[in-house]
């Protein structure tokens, strides 16, 4: 699928044609870019299968859109084709071994196997996320079907190409994930590989959660990308940032209901440090307007699409939350949930541990009296509001507590931890060598 992918995030050049002059910028940039791209084929792929009635529509709308945007590309920006014959083999053997990585081992976990792929299991034999109208079926009430459909249609795409499901080939549907992911840490090095040492503390967190078919591993690496890219936009400015970090944010919208939880969180995050650095907004490189809002519908496009199957089908979340779910918070506090909850999220799940790589970090730079930039505060900030939104929804569930909700908690705990190593990470991100794109 990379090549169908990279031809339709070669899209993104045609709509933001400045990018390319900021790809071309370093090695770093270009790598960043490439990510870029292939994230933004991602989610064009997601909102074609949504919005077309079946796979076999959409796979061809999309070869279409690919193979016009390559060859558009090629003809108008010649540089961009010398950029992408120069990564196209390393990328290609990255490629190739994050395939190995996913599909090394078949699906096993209770979520991967009941979960994401069973839902794509469903749109491959029916053809279309519509499934046939099978997500209604009482049956199905185990499956948590509102949950969103980017790796499930992604592995159905898979199997519908190969003509056949196991329990293997469909996680092939994780690289398109993997791939930009490594690319994007490759960039974030810099010229001093050793801050190697901060690009393998997210593997030392993640491990097992970028390979055994959870969505969670994922939600937290992207979570940390929106995070840094964003502050770093802040602080620097650069257009390039500016898009990875949108685009990170829209892969995280459209993996997990959580996400939803996160892009709150981070947008209004963002408003608050851009309004506390009014005086400097003059210096921010913008995207454009009307690139900007091209950008941001296929950022969201994907999300809207599927609540409105949502909608449709009368998919509801098992969590209820809402209104009434003041009255569980309230209960759950009298009765002295709250310490529980803290302790298991805190304590139990190590989040001091992340917290006190960051603070450690924060101690270090302020003793050496050097310069703070904002990005760590963002990314900061950002982590601890989401741990309090986590907490909060624990107190408003309707399930049990101890047998249910907590023992999930070194899974939901994950985007805490990568923000504040992305927040410690960004207090040394000037010493990288990595330029503002």
């Amino acid at each position: 699928m990379l090549p169908y992918l990279a031809g339709l995030g070669a899209l993104l050049f045609l709509v933001c044609g400045d990018l390319l002059q900021d790809v071309a910028a370093s090695d770093c940039a270009a790598l960043q870019g490439l990510a870029n791209a292939l994230i933004f084929g991602v989610l064009v792929n997601h909102f074609l299968v949504l919005l077309l009635p079946g796979l076999e529509a959409a796979a061809v709308a999309g070869s279409f859109l690919s193979g016009a945007a390559v060859l558009a590309l090629a003809v108008t920006r010649r540089p961009a084709g010398q950029l992408a014959l120069r990564w196209l083999l390393p990328s290609l053997v990255l490629y190739l071994a994050c395939c190995y990585l996913v599909t090394c081992e078949p699906v096993s976990g209770w979520d991967a196997r009941s979960i994401w792929f069973f839902h794509a299991k469903m749109v491959f034999y029916n053809g279309s996320v519509d499934a046939g109208g099978d997500w209604t079926l009482p049956s199905m009430g185990f499956s948590h079907t509102d949950y969103p459909l980017l790796i499930p249609i992604l592995a159905a795409q898979v199997a519908s190409v190969a003509g056949f499901w196991n329990e293997y080939l469909p996680k092939m549907s994780l690289a398109a994930l993997l791939l930009p992911a490594s690319l994007f840490l490759l960039s974030m090095l810099g010229r001093r590989w050793w801050h190697l040492v901060f690009i393998s503390l997210p593997v030392f967190f993640l491990g097992p959660w970028l390979t055994n078919g959870y969505m969670d591993g994922y939600v937290a690496l992207y979570a940390g990308f929106g995070c840094f890219f964003l502050g770093r936009w802040i602080d620097g400015g650069g257009r390039l940032d500016l898009v990875s970090g949108v685009l990170a944010a829209g892969v995280v919208l459209d993996l997990k209901n959580e996400g939803m939880l996160y892009v709150v969180i981070v947008a209004t995050v963002l408003c608050c440090f851009l309004l506390l650095k009014r005086r400097r907004l003059s210096t921010l490189h913008w995207v454009g307007w009307w690139k900007s809002s091209a950008l941001l519908f296929v950022v969201v496009s994907g999300w809207v699409l599927w609540e409105r199957e949502k909608h449709f089908f009368q998919l509801k979340n098992d969590l209820q939350l809402g209104l009434g779910s003041l009255a569980t918070v309230q209960h759950r506090l009298s009765e002295g949930a709250l310490p529980v909850i803290l302790k298991y999220l805190y304590v139990t799940d190590n989040v001091n541990l992340s917290l006190g790589i960051f603070l450690l970090s924060l101690i270090y730079k302020v003793g050496k009296k050097e310069h703070l930039e904002w990005s760590a505060a963002f990314c900061a900030l950002t982590a601890v509001i989401y741990f309090c939104g986590i907490v909060t929804i624990y107190l408003a569930t309707p399930h049990d507590l101890i047998s249910f909700h907590l023992p999930t908690g070194d899974r939901t705990m994950l985007p805490v931890h990568i923000m504040l190593l992305t927040a410690a990470f960004s207090l040394f991100a000037a010493d990288t060598g990595v330029p503002a794109h």
